[in-house]
């Protein structure tokens, strides 16, 4: 079953009306000097900085979706590391990577969690390769972190209606109002909150290694509000502030060599008391 004909209207509208000439997160990928990308699917900017406590920068996607996203940066060469990758897109782009959406797919949750991804990061940051990293979270299913496990946060996975009216989406079931979207945002946010709690360890002890690590996302996602345009999930080709405004977080590696003993008056002036 399709979404109601007015959001249907509205979609193909905004989707003849947006591009994605004001995007600047191509540039600041060309320009930073990583060793590390971590992508989180459809992690808004909004969403991070709420949870993350820790100061979160944005960039403009070229994409409000997963498919429009790999397509913008396959060209760029950003693919040219070692891809670990979560998301089963990218067998669509012929991308050579690791498919951790086939050897680590968990059938419980229908999704793959992030650990043993990040593992794997570590194992090749090891051998001085650049690494790029597409996480499925916090994409839909909405998974979170519950005490020690990894569990839904939205229980209800579809498909979503009768038998004559099945509904397979996630956008659609929104749509139609099969999906409780304010529920649906609030596990969202328990996801996005989850996954920066999981990443943050190891981002801490790639620093500790001399690595520097950036962390963004490909899209945002919706749920409906006014700000939103209405929208549910991440339509393709809708390129809105609510979708393309996505997060860039750049972590240096630690300076473990200053060895010189500061003087008092050297730390009155890293304190700003300078005079």
């Amino acid at each position: 079953m399709k979404e109601p004909f007015s959001y249907r209207a509205r979609k193909w509208l905004v989707q003849k009306v947006t591009s994605d000439r004001d995007e600047t997160q191509r540039e600041r990928l060309a320009e930073a000097d990583w060793d590390i990308l971590l992508v989180l699917d459809a992690c808004s900017a909004e969403t991070l900085a709420s949870v993350a406590h820790w100061p979160v920068e944005t960039v403009v996607s070229p994409a409000s979706c997963t498919p429009q996203w790999l397509k913008a940066l396959k060209e760029t060469g950003v693919f040219d590391r070692h891809v670990v990758a979560a998301n089963p897109q990218y067998e669509k782009f012929d991308i050579e990577v690791d498919p951790y959406y086939d050897s680590h797919w968990n059938d419980r949750l229908s999704t793959v969690l992030p650990e043993p991804m990040l593992d794997r990061v570590t194992d090749v940051a090891d051998c001085d390769t650049e690494v790029v990293a597409h996480l499925q979270q916090p994409h839909w299913p909405y998974v979170a972190r519950f005490d020690d496990s990894w569990r839904l946060a939205y229980s209800d996975l579809g498909p979503w209606g009768g038998p004559d009216q099945e509904v397979v989406s996630t956008q659609v079931a929104m749509a139609r109002e099969h999906i409780d979207s304010q529920q649906a945002k609030q596990a969202y946010e328990a996801a996005v909150r989850s996954v920066w709690s999981v990443l943050v360890p190891y981002v801490k002890e790639w620093a500790d290694q001399s690595l520097t690590t950036v962390i963004t996302a490909d899209h945002g996602e919706t749920f409906g509000r006014l700000g939103e345009l209405g929208f549910y999930e991440h339509p393709c080709r809708c390129n809105i502030p609510a979708l393309t405004r996505v997060p860039w977080v750049q972590i240096e590696p630690n300076d473990n060599d200053n060895t010189s003993e500061p003087t008092v008056q050297n730390r009155l002036n890293a304190l700003g008391y300078v005079g």
